[in-house]
């Protein structure tokens, strides 16, 4: 995960196992990533944060802490007035896509920590939205698989 400025975003590479082999086979063929592959796994993931604000669940599925005006107020956590809900974007990249936020509560609310205008008083508990699991790297790696057998390169 890179933090940009004071916000927080995500880098796909090929750690991640499920999405590895294929990316091998499109190295083995000389291909890379098209634009048009690379913005399609930014939409879903872009997708995929935004259903987790929605569905009030974390990247594992879990479900997301309430806040104290979600509590109060029976609503949602940190989608009240969807400024970090509408502040998360993808940007396709030469070798890839990123995703992320550029808003000053993305990080704290990712990670967690002290926040507050008057000496950082106030434990804000982590809620991260962002980030892959085991379902979104099946499905990007189907996504990639697919885009080999267009170009020839799966038999």
């Amino acid at each position: 995960m890179t933090t940009i400025n004071t916000g927080v975003s995500l880098r796909i590479d090929t750690a991640a196992r499920t999405i590895e082999r294929h990316l091998a086979l499109l190295a083995a063929t000389g291909g890379s990533l098209s634009p048009g592959l690379r913005a399609e796994i930014g939409e879903y993931m872009l997708g995929q944060v935004q259903d987790r604000f929605d569905e009030q669940l974390l990247v594992d599925g879990s479900p997301m802490p309430q806040s104290a005006a979600a509590i109060e107020r029976s609503g949602k956590t940190l989608i009240d007035r969807h400024h970090l809900y509408d502040s998360y974007t993808y940007n396709v990249l030469p070798s890839g896509v990123e995703i992320g936020s550029n808003s000053a509560y993305a990080r704290i609310h990712h990670f967690g920590g002290q926040a507050g205008r008057r000496g950082h008083r106030v434990e804000i508990e982590a809620r991260p939205v962002l980030g892959t699991n085991d379902a979104d790297q099946e499905h990007i790696g189907r996504l990639i698989f697919a885009e080999l057998e267009r170009i020839g390169g799966v038999a």
